[in-house]
Protein backbone atom coordinates (compact mmCIF):
# COMPACT_ATOMS: atom_id res chain seq x y z
CA UNK A 1 0.00 0.00 0.00
CA UNK A 2 2.90 2.02 0.11
CA UNK A 3 3.56 2.52 -2.96
CA UNK A 4 -0.20 2.92 -3.55
CA UNK A 5 0.25 6.18 -1.46
CA UNK A 6 3.87 6.93 -2.88
CA UNK A 7 1.97 7.42 -6.85
CA UNK A 8 -1.04 10.43 -5.29
CA UNK A 9 0.71 12.92 -7.32
CA UNK A 10 -0.02 10.91 -10.60
CA UNK A 11 -3.18 9.75 -9.37
CA UNK A 12 -4.58 13.19 -9.15
CA UNK A 13 -2.83 14.41 -12.27
CA UNK A 14 -4.64 11.81 -14.26
CA UNK A 15 -7.67 12.51 -12.29
CA UNK A 16 -7.64 15.94 -13.93
CA UNK A 17 -6.61 15.06 -17.10
CA UNK A 18 -9.42 12.61 -16.87
CA UNK A 19 -12.03 15.86 -16.63
CA UNK A 20 -10.26 17.65 -20.03
CA UNK A 21 -10.80 14.84 -21.97
CA UNK A 22 -14.22 13.90 -20.77
CA UNK A 23 -15.26 17.45 -21.76
CA UNK A 24 -12.89 16.94 -24.96
CA UNK A 25 -15.41 13.91 -26.00
CA UNK A 26 -18.83 15.58 -24.95
CA UNK A 27 -18.08 18.49 -27.85
CA UNK A 28 -16.43 16.14 -30.28
CA UNK A 29 -19.29 13.99 -30.17
CA UNK A 30 -16.95 11.41 -29.93
CA UNK A 31 -17.67 7.71 -28.22
CA UNK A 32 -17.27 8.62 -23.82
CA UNK A 33 -16.77 5.26 -23.03
CA UNK A 34 -12.74 5.31 -22.35
CA UNK A 35 -13.13 8.85 -21.01
CA UNK A 36 -15.73 7.71 -18.23
CA UNK A 37 -13.98 4.48 -17.45
CA UNK A 38 -10.61 6.54 -17.31
CA UNK A 39 -12.29 9.37 -15.24
CA UNK A 40 -14.01 6.73 -12.44
CA UNK A 41 -10.31 4.52 -12.33
CA UNK A 42 -8.33 7.72 -11.50
CA UNK A 43 -11.07 8.73 -9.25
CA UNK A 44 -11.05 5.66 -7.90
CA UNK A 45 -7.28 5.63 -7.85
CA UNK A 46 -7.12 8.67 -6.08
CA UNK A 47 -9.19 8.38 -3.19
CA UNK A 48 -7.40 4.70 -2.54
CA UNK A 49 -3.84 6.62 -2.90
CA UNK A 50 -5.25 9.28 -0.35
CA UNK A 51 -6.39 7.17 2.22
CA UNK A 52 -2.97 4.96 2.40
CA UNK A 53 -1.22 8.45 3.00
CA UNK A 54 0.86 9.10 6.15
CA UNK A 55 -1.23 11.65 6.88
CA UNK A 56 -3.74 12.15 9.63
CA UNK A 57 -7.66 12.81 8.53
CA UNK A 58 -7.52 16.06 9.48
CA UNK A 59 -4.13 16.74 7.62
CA UNK A 60 -5.71 14.62 4.41
CA UNK A 61 -9.18 17.01 4.81
CA UNK A 62 -7.40 20.55 5.05
CA UNK A 63 -3.86 20.06 3.42
CA UNK A 64 -4.55 17.85 0.54
CA UNK A 65 -8.19 17.27 -0.22
CA UNK A 66 -9.45 20.86 0.08
CA UNK A 67 -6.41 22.48 -2.14
CA UNK A 68 -6.61 19.37 -4.43
CA UNK A 69 -10.23 19.70 -4.83
CA UNK A 70 -10.13 23.79 -5.40
CA UNK A 71 -7.58 23.01 -8.32
CA UNK A 72 -10.73 20.07 -9.73
CA UNK A 73 -13.33 22.72 -9.86
CA UNK A 74 -10.90 25.10 -11.85
CA UNK A 75 -9.76 22.74 -14.46
CA UNK A 76 -13.43 21.37 -14.60
CA UNK A 77 -14.56 24.99 -15.39
CA UNK A 78 -12.56 25.82 -17.49
CA UNK A 79 -13.11 22.64 -19.87
CA UNK A 80 -16.66 23.14 -19.29
CA UNK A 81 -15.99 26.30 -21.45
CA UNK A 82 -13.59 24.73 -24.17
CA UNK A 83 -15.00 25.00 -27.51
CA UNK A 84 -12.01 23.93 -29.94
CA UNK A 85 -9.50 20.91 -30.13
CA UNK A 86 -6.98 23.02 -30.19
CA UNK A 87 -7.89 24.59 -26.58
CA UNK A 88 -8.67 21.18 -25.30
CA UNK A 89 -5.20 19.78 -26.06
CA UNK A 90 -3.23 23.09 -24.68
CA UNK A 91 -5.32 22.88 -21.17
CA UNK A 92 -3.83 19.40 -21.20
CA UNK A 93 -0.71 20.15 -21.89
CA UNK A 94 -0.83 23.09 -19.36
CA UNK A 95 -2.27 20.87 -16.72
CA UNK A 96 0.34 18.12 -17.00
CA UNK A 97 3.07 20.61 -17.02
CA UNK A 98 2.08 22.41 -13.94
CA UNK A 99 1.47 19.06 -12.44
CA UNK A 100 4.87 17.57 -13.32
CA UNK A 101 6.84 20.94 -12.46
CA UNK A 102 5.00 21.11 -8.43
CA UNK A 103 5.28 17.01 -7.68
CA UNK A 104 8.82 16.78 -9.13
CA UNK A 105 9.76 19.69 -7.00
CA UNK A 106 10.88 21.85 -9.80
CA UNK A 107 7.72 24.50 -8.63
CA UNK A 108 8.96 24.45 -5.15
CA UNK A 109 13.21 25.17 -6.33
CA UNK A 110 11.61 28.02 -7.73
CA UNK A 111 10.42 29.26 -5.00
CA UNK A 112 13.41 28.52 -2.87
CA UNK A 113 14.94 30.92 -5.04
CA UNK A 114 12.75 33.44 -5.29
CA UNK A 115 13.21 33.47 -1.25
CA UNK A 116 16.50 33.28 -1.18
CA UNK A 117 16.72 36.78 -3.26
CA UNK A 118 14.55 37.91 -0.34
CA UNK A 119 17.23 36.74 2.43
CA UNK A 120 21.01 36.98 2.61
CA UNK A 121 21.80 34.06 4.16
CA UNK A 122 20.83 30.48 5.38
CA UNK A 123 21.08 31.48 8.70
CA UNK A 124 18.21 34.62 8.14
CA UNK A 125 15.85 32.36 6.57
CA UNK A 126 16.23 29.27 9.23
CA UNK A 127 15.92 32.23 12.22
CA UNK A 128 12.82 33.52 11.07
CA UNK A 129 11.00 30.33 10.32
CA UNK A 130 11.87 29.14 13.33
CA UNK A 131 11.62 32.14 15.76
CA UNK A 132 7.66 31.62 17.00
CA UNK A 133 7.75 27.28 16.54
CA UNK A 134 3.50 25.91 15.80
CA UNK A 135 2.23 23.34 18.03
CA UNK A 136 1.02 20.09 16.33
CA UNK A 137 -2.32 20.35 15.50
CA UNK A 138 -3.17 17.03 16.82
CA UNK A 139 -1.75 17.12 20.17
CA UNK A 140 -0.34 20.59 21.37
CA UNK A 141 0.23 19.70 24.58
CA UNK A 142 2.34 16.78 26.69
CA UNK A 143 2.29 16.08 30.03
CA UNK A 144 4.62 14.19 32.47
CA UNK A 145 2.19 12.76 34.68
CA UNK A 146 3.19 12.15 38.64
CA UNK A 147 0.78 9.15 39.37
CA UNK A 148 -2.01 7.21 36.48
CA UNK A 149 -4.25 7.45 39.43
CA UNK A 150 -4.40 11.04 38.89
CA UNK A 151 -5.64 11.20 35.06
CA UNK A 152 -9.63 11.23 36.16
CA UNK A 153 -8.42 14.16 38.64
CA UNK A 154 -6.61 16.13 35.44
CA UNK A 155 -9.95 15.68 33.07
CA UNK A 156 -11.85 16.80 35.65
CA UNK A 157 -10.16 20.17 36.08
CA UNK A 158 -9.90 20.96 32.22
CA UNK A 159 -13.50 19.33 31.60
CA UNK A 160 -14.39 22.57 30.44
CA UNK A 161 -12.30 22.76 27.34
CA UNK A 162 -13.49 19.46 26.00
CA UNK A 163 -9.89 18.29 25.93
CA UNK A 164 -8.96 14.81 24.20
CA UNK A 165 -6.49 13.02 26.14
CA UNK A 166 -4.53 10.75 25.28
CA UNK A 167 -1.30 8.17 26.02
CA UNK A 168 1.58 10.15 23.95
CA UNK A 169 4.00 7.10 23.49
CA UNK A 170 2.02 4.31 24.01
CA UNK A 171 4.07 1.45 21.72
CA UNK A 172 6.96 1.16 24.54
CA UNK A 173 8.66 -2.42 24.44
CA UNK A 174 11.07 -1.69 27.59
CA UNK A 175 8.61 0.32 29.85
CA UNK A 176 11.06 -0.19 32.54
CA UNK A 177 13.58 1.87 31.38
CA UNK A 178 12.05 5.07 31.13
CA UNK A 179 9.29 7.67 32.56
CA UNK A 180 7.83 7.76 29.20
CA UNK A 181 4.86 5.47 29.57
CA UNK A 182 4.00 8.64 32.11
CA UNK A 183 3.58 11.21 29.33
CA UNK A 184 0.38 11.55 27.93
CA UNK A 185 -0.63 14.05 24.42
CA UNK A 186 -3.47 17.18 25.11
CA UNK A 187 -5.43 18.06 21.94
CA UNK A 188 -7.08 21.44 21.93
CA UNK A 189 -9.91 21.64 20.12
CA UNK A 190 -9.39 24.71 17.43
CA UNK A 191 -11.72 26.58 19.58
CA UNK A 192 -10.07 26.41 22.83
CA UNK A 193 -6.14 27.28 21.62
CA UNK A 194 -6.33 30.75 22.17
CA UNK A 195 -7.07 29.42 25.88
CA UNK A 196 -3.90 27.24 25.92
CA UNK A 197 -1.92 29.18 28.21
CA UNK A 198 -4.65 29.21 30.59
CA UNK A 199 -4.70 25.01 30.27
CA UNK A 200 -1.21 24.93 31.09
CA UNK A 201 -1.71 27.05 34.16
CA UNK A 202 -4.52 24.76 35.40
CA UNK A 203 -2.84 21.67 34.36
CA UNK A 204 0.06 22.92 36.47
CA UNK A 205 -2.34 23.83 39.45
CA UNK A 206 -3.66 20.48 39.68
CA UNK A 207 -0.28 19.02 41.55
CA UNK A 208 -0.49 16.04 39.39
CA UNK A 209 2.20 16.64 36.76
CA UNK A 210 6.05 16.45 36.91
CA UNK A 211 6.18 18.72 33.87
CA UNK A 212 3.79 20.09 30.63
CA UNK A 213 5.75 20.82 27.58
CA UNK A 214 4.85 22.27 24.10
CA UNK A 215 4.75 19.67 20.97
CA UNK A 216 6.38 21.94 18.56
CA UNK A 217 6.71 21.46 14.69
CA UNK A 218 10.11 21.86 13.44
CA UNK A 219 10.84 21.82 9.50
CA UNK A 220 14.02 20.58 8.26
CA UNK A 221 16.81 23.57 8.35
CA UNK A 222 17.10 24.75 4.54
CA UNK A 223 20.42 23.20 3.09
CA UNK A 224 22.28 24.38 0.20
CA UNK A 225 22.12 22.66 -2.97
CA UNK A 226 25.34 23.04 -5.21
CA UNK A 227 26.74 21.46 -8.25
CA UNK A 228 29.00 18.63 -7.50
CA UNK A 229 32.97 20.09 -6.84
CA UNK A 230 34.70 18.45 -9.76
CA UNK A 231 38.18 18.72 -7.18
CA UNK A 232 39.88 15.36 -6.65
CA UNK A 233 41.19 14.22 -3.04
CA UNK A 234 44.89 12.73 -3.26
CA UNK A 235 44.62 10.06 -1.69
CA UNK A 236 44.42 5.97 -2.39
CA UNK A 237 41.68 4.48 -1.27
CA UNK A 238 41.48 0.76 -2.14
CA UNK A 239 38.23 1.11 -3.39
CA UNK A 240 36.62 1.35 -6.53
CA UNK A 241 33.89 3.49 -6.13
CA UNK A 242 34.08 5.88 -8.86
CA UNK A 243 33.26 9.24 -7.13
CA UNK A 244 35.08 9.34 -3.97
CA UNK A 245 37.71 11.71 -4.84
CA UNK A 246 35.13 14.42 -5.19
CA UNK A 247 34.66 13.58 -1.34
CA UNK A 248 36.75 16.37 -0.01
CA UNK A 249 36.54 15.61 3.50
CA UNK A 250 37.78 12.27 3.12
CA UNK A 251 41.49 13.35 2.69
CA UNK A 252 40.49 15.35 5.57
CA UNK A 253 39.71 13.00 7.39
CA UNK A 254 42.38 10.58 6.37
CA UNK A 255 40.10 7.33 4.86
CA UNK A 256 42.59 6.19 2.67
CA UNK A 257 44.71 5.02 5.51
CA UNK A 258 41.81 3.49 7.06
CA UNK A 259 40.95 1.05 4.53
CA UNK A 260 44.10 0.22 4.18
CA UNK A 261 44.70 -0.17 8.39
CA UNK A 262 41.62 -2.29 8.23
CA UNK A 263 43.12 -4.19 4.94
CA UNK A 264 47.06 -5.16 6.56
CA UNK A 265 45.47 -5.67 9.78
CA UNK A 266 42.56 -7.87 8.76
CA UNK A 267 40.27 -5.99 10.97
CA UNK A 268 36.52 -7.88 11.31
CA UNK A 269 33.43 -6.64 13.05
CA UNK A 270 32.27 -8.52 16.41
CA UNK A 271 28.82 -7.49 15.74
CA UNK A 272 26.89 -6.13 12.23
CA UNK A 273 25.88 -2.80 14.23
CA UNK A 274 22.54 -1.35 13.06
CA UNK A 275 22.64 2.76 12.14
CA UNK A 276 19.16 4.38 12.73
CA UNK A 277 18.64 7.62 9.99
CA UNK A 278 15.67 9.15 11.39
CA UNK A 279 14.30 11.56 9.17
CA UNK A 280 12.05 12.26 5.53
CA UNK A 281 12.86 7.99 5.18
CA UNK A 282 15.33 6.90 2.99
CA UNK A 283 15.16 5.25 -0.80
CA UNK A 284 15.90 1.79 0.07
CA UNK A 285 16.48 0.61 -3.34
CA UNK A 286 18.99 3.38 -4.22
CA UNK A 287 21.63 1.24 -6.30
CA UNK A 288 24.72 2.72 -3.28
CA UNK A 289 22.73 2.07 -0.17
CA UNK A 290 20.31 -1.46 -0.78
CA UNK A 291 23.43 -3.62 -0.19
CA UNK A 292 22.98 -2.40 3.58
CA UNK A 293 19.84 -1.43 3.93
CA UNK A 294 17.81 -3.18 6.38
CA UNK A 295 14.00 -2.15 6.56
CA UNK A 296 11.30 -2.32 9.36
CA UNK A 297 8.84 -0.87 7.90
CA UNK A 298 8.22 -0.27 3.90
CA UNK A 299 6.20 2.79 4.67
CA UNK A 300 10.16 4.34 6.56
CA UNK A 301 11.70 3.13 2.84
CA UNK A 302 10.96 5.73 0.50
CA UNK A 303 12.13 9.63 0.39
CA UNK A 304 10.26 12.82 -1.52
CA UNK A 305 12.48 15.11 0.17
CA UNK A 306 15.73 13.87 -0.59
CA UNK A 307 17.15 14.60 3.13
CA UNK A 308 17.21 11.40 4.82
CA UNK A 309 18.50 9.54 1.45
CA UNK A 310 21.21 11.84 1.39
CA UNK A 311 22.14 11.44 5.30
CA UNK A 312 21.97 7.32 4.52
CA UNK A 313 24.65 7.65 1.56
CA UNK A 314 26.76 9.87 4.21
CA UNK A 315 26.43 7.19 7.10
CA UNK A 316 26.74 4.07 5.33
CA UNK A 317 27.09 4.24 1.38
CA UNK A 318 28.25 0.61 -0.19
CA UNK A 319 31.89 0.77 -0.53
CA UNK A 320 33.72 -0.71 -3.64
CA UNK A 321 30.88 -1.26 -5.31
CA UNK A 322 32.20 0.35 -8.84
CA UNK A 323 28.98 2.91 -8.22
CA UNK A 324 28.65 6.36 -6.68
CA UNK A 325 30.57 6.83 -3.09
CA UNK A 326 31.81 5.19 -0.56
CA UNK A 327 31.47 5.30 3.61
CA UNK A 328 34.25 4.59 6.32
CA UNK A 329 33.57 0.63 5.98
CA UNK A 330 35.09 -0.71 3.18
CA UNK A 331 32.60 -3.06 2.98
CA UNK A 332 29.04 -4.54 4.08
CA UNK A 333 30.30 -6.26 7.20
CA UNK A 334 30.26 -4.08 9.81
CA UNK A 335 27.03 -1.98 9.71
CA UNK A 336 23.76 -1.59 8.39
CA UNK A 337 21.65 1.56 7.50
CA UNK A 338 18.03 1.64 8.86
CA UNK A 339 15.03 4.55 8.47
CA UNK A 340 12.42 5.87 10.49
CA UNK A 341 10.36 8.16 8.98
CA UNK A 342 9.62 11.34 11.94
CA UNK A 343 9.33 13.92 9.07
CA UNK A 344 6.82 14.12 6.53
CA UNK A 345 6.99 14.48 3.05
CA UNK A 346 6.82 18.37 3.69
CA UNK A 347 9.83 18.22 6.29
CA UNK A 348 8.26 18.86 9.10
CA UNK A 349 7.66 16.74 12.16
CA UNK A 350 6.36 16.83 16.08
CA UNK A 351 8.46 16.36 19.52
CA UNK A 352 5.97 13.93 19.33
CA UNK A 353 6.65 12.38 16.07
CA UNK A 354 10.40 12.29 16.68
CA UNK A 355 10.22 11.13 20.55
CA UNK A 356 8.33 7.94 19.30
CA UNK A 357 11.15 7.74 16.71
CA UNK A 358 13.59 7.29 19.29
CA UNK A 359 11.68 4.59 20.78
CA UNK A 360 11.12 2.51 17.48
CA UNK A 361 14.73 3.00 16.54
CA UNK A 362 15.49 1.69 20.39
CA UNK A 363 12.87 -1.06 20.16
CA UNK A 364 14.40 -2.49 17.22
CA UNK A 365 17.82 -3.07 18.14
CA UNK A 366 19.63 0.33 17.35
CA UNK A 367 23.79 0.90 18.30
CA UNK A 368 23.46 4.32 16.72
CA UNK A 369 20.50 6.60 16.11
CA UNK A 370 21.48 9.84 13.72
CA UNK A 371 19.39 12.84 13.54
CA UNK A 372 19.92 15.64 11.75
CA UNK A 373 17.09 17.77 12.65
CA UNK A 374 15.56 19.91 15.26
CA UNK A 375 15.06 23.57 16.15
CA UNK A 376 14.86 26.79 18.38
CA UNK A 377 12.69 25.66 21.22
CA UNK A 378 10.09 27.50 23.54
CA UNK A 379 10.72 24.50 26.30
CA UNK A 380 13.93 24.94 28.80
CA UNK A 381 13.33 21.25 30.08
CA UNK A 382 12.75 19.18 27.11
CA UNK A 383 11.71 16.41 29.60
CA UNK A 384 10.90 14.23 26.86
CA UNK A 385 13.68 13.96 24.69
CA UNK A 386 15.68 13.52 27.90
CA UNK A 387 13.67 10.24 28.69
CA UNK A 388 13.71 9.17 25.05
CA UNK A 389 17.99 9.45 24.99
CA UNK A 390 17.94 7.47 28.30
CA UNK A 391 15.69 4.99 27.21
CA UNK A 392 18.31 4.78 23.58
CA UNK A 393 20.89 4.62 25.62
CA UNK A 394 19.79 2.15 28.42
CA UNK A 395 18.59 0.06 24.66
CA UNK A 396 22.13 0.38 23.72
CA UNK A 397 22.51 2.76 21.20
CA UNK A 398 24.18 6.13 20.86
CA UNK A 399 22.42 8.79 19.91
CA UNK A 400 23.83 11.60 17.00
CA UNK A 401 22.53 15.52 16.70
CA UNK A 402 22.54 18.05 14.22
CA UNK A 403 23.80 21.47 16.01
CA UNK A 404 21.61 23.41 13.83
CA UNK A 405 21.81 26.05 10.87
CA UNK A 406 21.26 28.97 12.63
CA UNK A 407 24.88 30.29 12.91
CA UNK A 408 23.71 30.81 16.72
CA UNK A 409 24.67 28.65 19.89
CA UNK A 410 23.69 25.56 19.95
CA UNK A 411 22.09 25.15 23.55
CA UNK A 412 19.53 26.98 21.99
CA UNK A 413 18.52 24.49 19.75
CA UNK A 414 16.22 21.13 20.54
CA UNK A 415 17.33 18.04 20.44
CA UNK A 416 21.16 19.36 20.13
CA UNK A 417 20.87 21.02 23.92
CA UNK A 418 19.41 17.65 25.19
CA UNK A 419 22.16 16.12 27.69
CA UNK A 420 23.11 12.49 26.53
CA UNK A 421 23.86 13.33 22.87
CA UNK A 422 26.96 13.79 20.64
CA UNK A 423 25.64 17.13 18.94
CA UNK A 424 27.69 18.15 15.39
CA UNK A 425 29.05 21.10 14.24
CA UNK A 426 29.96 21.55 10.04
CA UNK A 427 33.39 22.62 8.77
CA UNK A 428 34.32 23.97 5.42
CA UNK A 429 36.94 22.71 3.36
CA UNK A 430 39.63 25.14 4.64
CA UNK A 431 39.11 23.10 8.29
CA UNK A 432 36.96 26.82 9.36
CA UNK A 433 33.33 26.44 11.03
CA UNK A 434 30.76 26.65 8.60
CA UNK A 435 28.77 29.93 8.47
CA UNK A 436 26.01 28.64 9.09
CA UNK A 437 26.89 26.00 11.55
CA UNK A 438 25.71 26.16 15.04
CA UNK A 439 28.51 26.24 17.89
CA UNK A 440 29.02 23.91 20.35
CA UNK A 441 31.47 25.14 22.67
CA UNK A 442 28.86 25.11 25.24
CA UNK A 443 27.76 21.45 24.82
CA UNK A 444 28.93 18.84 26.84
CA UNK A 445 29.58 16.51 23.88
CA UNK A 446 30.46 18.84 21.03
CA UNK A 447 32.04 17.33 17.36
CA UNK A 448 32.82 18.75 14.28
CA UNK A 449 33.10 16.61 10.78
CA UNK A 450 32.56 18.10 6.92
CA UNK A 451 29.12 19.62 6.17
CA UNK A 452 29.67 22.10 3.21
CA UNK A 453 29.63 20.60 -0.59
CA UNK A 454 29.12 17.10 0.52
CA UNK A 455 28.13 14.66 -2.03
CA UNK A 456 25.79 11.57 -1.77
CA UNK A 457 22.70 9.60 -2.67
CA UNK A 458 19.76 11.20 -3.39
CA UNK A 459 16.46 9.09 -4.46
CA UNK A 460 16.33 7.69 -8.17
CA UNK A 461 20.27 6.17 -7.88
CA UNK A 462 21.59 10.25 -8.34
CA UNK A 463 23.81 11.87 -6.34
CA UNK A 464 24.24 15.65 -5.00
CA UNK A 465 25.80 18.06 -3.09
CA UNK A 466 24.30 19.32 -0.12
CA UNK A 467 25.75 21.36 2.78
CA UNK A 468 24.31 21.83 6.29
CA UNK A 469 25.19 20.36 10.28
CA UNK A 470 22.85 17.31 8.68
CA UNK A 471 25.50 16.30 6.30
CA UNK A 472 28.01 16.52 9.22
CA UNK A 473 26.17 14.45 11.47
CA UNK A 474 25.97 11.17 9.91
CA UNK A 475 29.48 11.37 8.82
CA UNK A 476 29.78 11.20 12.89
CA UNK A 477 27.30 8.43 12.80
CA UNK A 478 28.83 6.39 10.37
CA UNK A 479 31.93 6.56 12.38
CA UNK A 480 30.53 5.56 15.35
CA UNK A 481 29.18 2.46 13.90
CA UNK A 482 32.38 1.42 12.90
CA UNK A 483 33.54 1.89 16.24
CA UNK A 484 30.92 -0.14 17.74
CA UNK A 485 31.35 -3.11 15.13
CA UNK A 486 34.60 -3.65 16.47
CA UNK A 487 33.55 -2.95 20.49
CA UNK A 488 30.12 -3.61 20.52
CA UNK A 489 29.71 -2.40 24.71
CA UNK A 490 30.97 1.29 23.45
CA UNK A 491 29.07 3.33 25.90
CA UNK A 492 27.98 7.24 25.00
CA UNK A 493 30.47 8.54 27.32
CA UNK A 494 33.63 5.94 25.80
CA UNK A 495 32.48 6.88 22.07
CA UNK A 496 33.10 10.60 22.90
CA UNK A 497 35.97 10.62 25.00
CA UNK A 498 37.61 8.71 22.01
CA UNK A 499 36.28 10.99 19.05
CA UNK A 500 37.32 13.88 20.79
CA UNK A 501 40.61 12.60 21.86
CA UNK A 502 41.53 11.37 18.64
CA UNK A 503 40.41 14.65 16.86
CA UNK A 504 42.28 17.18 15.35
CA UNK A 505 41.92 21.03 15.52
CA UNK A 506 39.99 23.07 13.47
CA UNK A 507 40.29 26.94 12.47
CA UNK A 508 37.99 27.13 15.86
CA UNK A 509 37.96 24.62 17.40
CA UNK A 510 36.47 26.06 20.68
CA UNK A 511 33.39 26.90 18.97
CA UNK A 512 33.39 23.36 16.50
CA UNK A 513 34.53 20.52 18.79
CA UNK A 514 37.48 19.13 17.06
CA UNK A 515 37.73 17.70 13.76
CA UNK A 516 36.94 13.18 14.07
CA UNK A 517 39.85 11.16 12.66
CA UNK A 518 38.75 8.26 11.81
CA UNK A 519 41.59 5.84 11.87
CA UNK A 520 42.78 6.67 15.26
CA UNK A 521 39.67 6.67 16.76
CA UNK A 522 39.58 2.74 15.52
CA UNK A 523 42.30 2.02 17.02
CA UNK A 524 41.88 3.84 20.56
CA UNK A 525 38.44 1.69 20.18
CA UNK A 526 40.23 -1.57 19.95
CA UNK A 527 42.58 -1.03 22.10
CA UNK A 528 39.63 -0.73 24.61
Amino acid sequence: MTTIASLHPIFYIAFLLSIVWWFYSVYSKKSRAMPNLTFWGSSLMYAVSMYFSDFSLYQKLLSMLAPEAGVAIAVFLIANNLKHTRAFFLTAVGVGSVGYMIYSGLAGDGVEYVKKQFNSTEATVNKKSKKNNKLAANAELLFDIKDEALLSKIKETLKEFKLKITKAFPDLKKRDFTELDDFYAVDVPQDQLDKLSEIVAKLNATGAVDAVEYNEVYSLSPIEKRAVSTKEGKGDYLVNDPDVDKLWGFEKMKVADLYRYIKDNKVKPKKKVKIFILDTGVDANHEDIKGKYLSVKSKYDRDKQSHGTHCAGIAASVSNNSKGIASFTPNNEFVTVTSVKVLTDQGWGTDKMIVNGIIEAADNGADVISMSLGGPSRDNKQRAYMQAIKYANRAGAIVVVAAGNESQNATKVTPANVDGVITVSAIGQDMDKASFSNWVSDLKRGIAAPGVDILSTVPGDKYAAYSGTSMATPYVAGLLGLMKSVNPKLTTDQAYAILKNTGIETKQTKMTGNFIQPLDALKATLKK
